[in-house]
């Protein structure tokens, strides 16, 4: 296990714009001492080269794997077995490790629709990674299961493999759960795949968050989801029809809704700027967050490639789309892409876009205030970035998970 050690972290406040200096020592915040700010450090237009930003690490509800590494992909058993060296524990700290380059210290590990011993199984690997690793423990606070109760209809599926779509089934879904040792903490379904509805209330009524997506349903079915305890949109404008009805239709409908938390992928693919600014604008910033959807095949060479049985292309600019079509698969990018994409279409403020990723899902997840606040005595998970604005993405400069330095900029 590597040694923790004494660091301060110094830089500006995401949202109060002072220096703000944070100690830690043996993985834990020890003390957070806000600084008078510096001759100069506040004159805008300030310069990158000054202090860089400091915050709690960004949150993704929606990390589907990275590096080359699946969270919904087969060999889960032998990773689980803990063969050689490749245990689940290692396997995931590798995707930790690798998105921590992003500002990225928590996020949801997310299983697509599968098979049921291979949910059962990666359910119950990524619980035993957390388990033995403080570092997943802290890093992977839960299970997004998107799918398999989704539309089984081209558009609203998305990439999701045919012949594994199905009805929503409690019994199946209690066994992932117990095998996920309580983890499972956002599924995504359809209101329209039969029983749904039943299985929204028993989902809510054993606190897992229920989202809506990859659906196809009518406004009216829309309604009643949310009434059976629906409290969120899964990548809203995504996942849908290429072609809709103008006025009565499921996107309209979500995003009327106050009741409906809503994620979308900022990345600059997955929907245009002016969608983008209408949802920021109609969902309202409190109610919406910001996930990457990423992909295990992100970062790869471009060409074609398989995500199970489904082939994939990836294209130059990085994003992923099925094969010969203009439906995408997944994201080839990170929060840091993402961050910067929002704030520059939508017009949001650094300290507004700040919450999209780590207040709102901090909160939507019930997580401790130290998810989205430096509280002395807890784990650090601190990022520090530069950001200039017109750039495509945030400079990360430094990224500490569970009290470790995961990631450092090279000068």
């Amino acid at each position: 296990m590597k040694r923790l050690v004494q660091m301060i972290y110094q830089g500006l406040d995401c949202w109060m714009h002072a220096p703000v200096r944070v100690a830690v020592d043996q993985g834990l915040i020890t003390a957070v001492e806000h600084l008078p700010a510096a001759s100069g450090t506040m004159d805008p237009p300030r310069s990158p080269d000054c202090l860089p930003y400091i915050c709690p690490g960004f949150i993704d509800l929606q990390v589907n794997g990275y590096a080359g590494i699946d969270y919904s992909g087969a060999g889960w058993g032998a990773v689980h077995a803990g063969s050689s060296d490749s245990t689940a524990r290692g396997t995931i700290e590798k995707v930790v490790r690798a998105i921590a380059v992003s500002g990225t210290t928590r996020h949801l590990a997310t299983i697509i629709t599968g098979p049921r011993e291979r949910i059962t199984t990666n359910c119950a690997a990524i619980a035993a990674a957390a388990s033995r690793s403080p570092l997943v423990r802290t890093a992977v606070p839960g299970i997004h299961l998107e799918g398999p109760y989704i539309s089984p209809v081209d558009g609203p599926r998305g990439a999701h493999d045919p012949k594994h779509v199905r009805n929503p089934d409690w019994s199946e879904f209690s066994e992932w759960q117990e095998a996920a040792e309580g983890l499972i903490r956002i599924v995504t379904l359809a209101p329209e795949t039969k029983g749904a509805l039943a299985f929204i209330e028993q989902a809510s009524a054993a606190g897992v968050i229920v989202a809506i997506g990859h659906t196809g349903a009518s406004p009216e079915l829309i309604r009643e989801a949310i009434g059976a305890g629906a409290r969120l949109s899964t990548h809203l404008g995504n996942g849908s029809h290429a072609v809709l009805p103008r006025l009565k239709n499921y996107l309209w409908e979500q995003l009327g809704a106050d009741e409906l938390q809503a994620s979308i992928i900022a990345d600059g693919f997955h929907l245009p700027d002016a969608v983008m600014r209408s949802l920021a604008r109609a969902k309202g910033l409190d109610r919406l967050l910001l996930v990457s959807d990423v992909a295990f095949l992100a970062g790869s060479a471009p060409g074609i490639r398989t995500w199970g049985d489904v082939a994939v292309e990836i294209h130059a600019d990085g994003h992923l789309s099925l094969a010969g079509t203009e439906f995408l698969a997944g994201a080839g990018h990170l929060l840091d892409r993402d961050i910067a994409r929002f704030m520059a279409t939508t017009g949001a403020t650094l300290g507004e876009a700040m919450a999209l990723c780590i207040g709102n899902p901090a909160r939507l997840l019930g997580l401790p205030r130290s998810a989205a606040a430096f509280v002395p005595g807890t784990p650090a998970c601190i990022t520090l970035f530069r950001h200039r604005p017109g750039a495509a993405q945030l400079e990360i400069e430094a990224c500490v998970v569970a009290g470790e330095e995961l990631y450092r900029r090279e000068t």
